[in-house]
């Protein structure tokens, strides 16, 4: 399959785009940087396309000829208009221009930020709540507009909501997560300093390499106007995490936990349509203590 990815070169387009180019794949990578990384450039059946979110031509020239398109890359912005124009409109743009090139599968990269509201008092977040910041708000309105094209063309489209994914670098040069709560710990703790944490703060963390898993199968499926969750399914705590990176490097680090007013009973996104429908159900603890290993190493 031809598959047009944006983001390729990031965090988790780096491990999506290696999984499908162990599957067979080719990989066109649209890329700001394309000399970002290097070992991912030289994989064969990657072609790197220099170039953003906001170079329409650009994507509509590379778009044509395409079985799928992947689209993971983000448009940052501070403020609600600045979101609008940087990550909403070309995400339209984008989705639109797909119809009309006659993709057949569109997979598009939300986030559970897209319904990260209050919590719910039934233990689960609702799939249809309301985003609380200004990037949520520009995750559930793409979901809105993708739905909406799909239902006016023949295009297939799904939609994958990660949650907070992490890993070691898939091939040399490669990122890493850019929240940086995990090398922190790492380094506290490798240092023999105090971790300063939130008590019972934590999340469904998810190895990279498993939400690479669900967008295989996802781009492998026929499933239609489906919303994925990409996490796990336990709920871990910062808490856990540090008094692991303690142990891992000796030290002898104290965790300093303020009182935030975080429910002991965590609240969970529901994870089983993955299970439902292909199967998958990952548990991160495991690769969350290679991934310390790993920044303790480097710390």
């Amino acid at each position: 399959m031809n598959i047009f990815l944006t983001g390729g070169t990031g965090f988790i387009g780096s491990y999506v785009t290696k999984i499908l180019i162990d599957a067979g794949h080719s990989i066109s990578l649209l890329a700001r940087n394309p000399d970002k990384v290097p070992a991912l450039k030289d994989l064969p059946g990657v072609t790197i396309i220099p170039g953003l979110l906001s170079d329409f031509d650009i994507i509509n020239e590379h778009l044509r000829g395409k079985d799928a398109c992947i689209h993971i890359a983000l448009g940052w912005g501070e403020a609600a208009t600045s979101m609008l124009k940087n990550d909403t409109f070309p995400s339209v743009y984008l989705f639109e221009t797909a119809a009309r090139a006659g993709i057949s599968h569109f997979i598009y990269t939300s986030s559970t930020a897209a319904v990260a509201n209050t919590p719910p008092q039934s233990g689960t977040y609702p799939a249809e709540a309301h985003p609380t910041d200004f990037y949520g708000a520009a995750k559930a309105s793409s979901e809105k507009y993708l739905y909406a094209i799909s239902h006016q063309s023949q295009m297939q489209c799904n939609i994958i909501r990660p949650g907070y994914t992490f890993g070691n670098p898939v091939v040399p040069g490669a990122s890493m997560q850019p929240d940086d709560r995990l090398k922190y710990i790492a380094r506290q703790a490798k240092a023999g300093n105090p971790i300063n944490l939130t008590r019972h703060d934590g999340t469904q963390f998810l190895w990279a390499g498993d939400l690479a898993k669900i967008y295989k199968a996802v781009l492998d499926s026929h499933m239609n106007r489906q919303c994925y969750f990409g996490l796990g399914k336990n709920f871990d705590s910062w808490e856990k995490i540090a008094q692991k990176a303690i142990q891992l490097s000796g030290s002898k680090s104290t965790i300093i936990l303020e009182e935030k007013g975080y429910d002991p009973v965590p609240y969970l996104f529901d994870v089983s349509l993955i299970k439902k429908d292909f199967n998958l159900e990952f548990e991160a603890w495991d690769r969350i203590c290679e991934h310390l290993e790993y920044l303790i190493r480097g710390a």
